[in-house]
């Protein structure tokens, strides 16, 4: 664990408005229990830190996000804030060159329910300020003011709608992100095999390409009933 009260006040600042679940916040890889994934993520921030990943022109894993796969209590959304968390601390205040300063708020931490509320009301009410968080999660923006990194937890079959706009808004969320080469994490129960069913082909396709799908799965099972029993 690290003490967030030790960071320095720009990296305090950041951590303290990413949203990530008070619960996990000050939790580093250490203190996961080792594993396939979490070695594979830790690669990955390692990648996104030798500025390999946002907004890196010709690089082969510009925009490349993570998947994150498994059955609920298995970890997902532990794993993605700690990832989260570590790039925050850790990536440099000038990782594109001298002229440009990373952004005061830099990432995210957002579950999809509150993701379309958040569009939703923007919405029906014109609220400038969700409008302004809808635009910086989407990349719409200036660097400065684009989320550089966003992790959305929780997606899932039981969020699908009639109408198709949840879906509809997630696949553009994703392709907007990965084509202005900011990258994403994602939290998910659903299997990769069951995503041409739920998102369509075209998103089946896509996630190979923008995301390294990896599964979650605790050995001991869903740690939510084991840490009660």
């Amino acid at each position: 664990m690290y003490d967030i009260n030790q960071e320095r006040p720009s990296t305090r600042s950041r951590l303290s408005r990413s949203g990530v679940p008070v619960k996990t916040l000050g939790m580093e890889f250490s203190d996961l229990d080792d594993s396939d994934t979490k070695t594979q993520v830790m690669a990955w921030t390692e990648s996104v830190l030798s500025g390999k990943v946002i907004r890196t022109p010709g690089s082969p894993i510009c925009g490349l996000g993570i998947l994150l796969v498994g059955k609920p209590g298995h970890g997902k959304t532990t794993i993605a804030s700690v990832a989260l968390q570590s790039l925050i601390r850790a990536i440099p205040d000038r990782l594109y060159g001298p002229t440009e300063a990373l952004p005061p708020r830099l990432g995210a931490f957002m579950d999809y329910p509150k993701l379309l509320r958040t569009q939703k009301a923007q919405w029906d009410e014109e609220n400038e300020s969700d409008q302004r968080e809808i635009d910086a999660i989407f990349g719409d923006l200036s660097p400065v003011e684009n989320l550089q990194l966003f992790v959305l937890d929780d997606l899932g079959k039981e969020y699908r709608t009639a109408t198709g706009w949840a879906e509809n808004t997630f696949d553009a969320l994703l392709r907007s992100r990965f084509n202005s080469g900011l990258p994403t994490i994602i939290t998910t129960n659903v299997p990769t095999k069951d995503w041409e069913t739920v998102y369509g082909e075209p998103m089946s396709s896509f996630i190979h390409e923008a995301f390294i799908p990896l599964v979650v799965n605790a050995p001991k099972g869903d740690r939510r009933r084991n840490e009660k029993e």
